[in-house]
């Protein structure tokens, strides 16, 4: 068994070093609020990317678990049409704000981290030996938490099954959307044909990967921020025209848009795709545009076409849960695998109060009122 912790190295021998290569002088140049380390664990033939931290609370929740658990986690509870319970949980989260802090919740490795909303593992049948690769980063980074994001029963049972006989705990984080025929025959849908003759019909023109020219990287960078940054959070990671040049080019990578009859973009979408599974990271769209042009819709739909085609499961992630599920995508809890056996008994007490929380309080809100 190979374990190694290492930086990536000058000639990219694997899509993690070729992905991290781009980080490795300042990571707030790729995405401006993720301030990192980055790295890769290689355990056998797999290599995965990791992100160390030690506080940076200003940082995404792609890489800072205060973040995750208080600033997005108020801005989320203003969906709530309860507002004794907003008023409640908002307290509740406050309480632990100082007490997060001062027990270093941000102190943490995160591994698998591709610093995107969803991240992506190998197949199902690739086992990665989660004991010996916890076991040689703990003996590295012993007062660092050690995290798995973007864990799902659906696509990973396996996978927490083996986090659990490490002795991990999995802790819920998130609802996600997927779309699967084997879950729920999408294509039935009303939503699914209208938007599929949508995509047919309109008069904007579908743009390839390969026609995406460097002049569009900035017009990619200013829809995103439309959609994810200035209408959701600005708690999601923030990308940059040099993130942009760098996934353009990656093979785990394909971004495709629409252009308008003046030839700008109006549209994007970045897939990620790892084994039979694909995401949609990089969404965007000019929100000034009438709504009855159906922007998002049609980079939605053009990803669930490459899913269709491939017969990949299509994880949505979370946010838009009503316009999603009436394209029959089906909701699941995603979790995170946290290992904290070799921190102190404190540390360990503070996470355990978190994950009860997280179970007895949050799943069922989630699930109720669809965050």
């Amino acid at each position: 068994m190979l374990i190694q912790l290492r930086s990536p190295i000058s000639e990219a021998v694997s899509p993690a070093d070729e992905y991290l290569m781009g980080f490795l002088d300042k990571t707030e140049a790729m995405i401006t609020n993720v301030k990192t380390e980055v790295g890769c664990c290689q355990i056998d033939d797999v290599v995965l990317p990791f992100t160390i931290n030690e506080a940076e609370y200003d940082n995404s929740y792609v890489c800072s678990p205060y973040t995750a658990l208080i600033p997005y986690c108020i801005e989320e509870l203003g969906k709530l049409d309860n507002w004794l319970l907003r008023i409640g949980v908002e307290k509740l989260i406050l309480i632990f704000d100082r007490i997060l802090k001062k027990n270093n919740i941000n102190r943490v490795i995160h591994i698998n981290n591709w610093l995107l909303s969803t991240n992506l593992y190998p197949q199902k049948d690739k086992a990665l030996n989660i004991e010996s690769l916890i076991e040689g980063i703990t003996r590295q980074y012993k007062n660092h938490t050690v995290i798995f994001r973007s864990l799902n029963y659906f696509l990973n049972p396996a996978l927490i099954s083996e986090f659990m006989s490490a002795g991990c705990m999995i802790v819920p984080t998130r609802q996600v959307y997927l779309y699967y025929k084997s879950l729920n025959d999408y294509s039935k849908t009303h939503n699914y044909k209208v938007d599929k003759k949508l995509i047919e019909k309109t008069e904007y023109q579908y743009v390839k990967q390969s026609d995406i020219n460097e002049s569009d990287y900035a017009r990619i960078v200013e829809l995103y921020n439309m959609l994810y940054i200035n209408k959701y959070s600005k708690h999601n990671p923030q990308f940059t025209i040099q993130y942009i040049a760098v996934i353009i080019k990656h093979p785990l990578f394909y971004v495709e848009g629409f252009r308008n009859i003046h030839g700008i973009l109006d549209a994007v979408g970045g897939r990620f795709t790892i084994a039979n599974t694909t995401t949609l990271p990089i969404v965007g769209y000019d929100t000034s545009k009438p709504a009855k042009l159906g922007l998002y819709r049609m980079v939605l739909m053009s990803a669930l076409l490459y899913s269709e085609r491939n017969n990949y499961c299509f994880n949505a992630s979370s946010g838009a849960p009503h316009f999603k599920k009436l394209r029959g995508a089906v909701p699941h809890i995603e979790y995170s695998a946290v290992y904290i056996k070799h921190l102190s008994a404190h540390s360990q007490c503070i996470w355990k109060v978190l994950a009860y929380i997280m179970r007895k309080l949050f799943v069922p809100i989630m699930k109720k009122y669809q965050l």
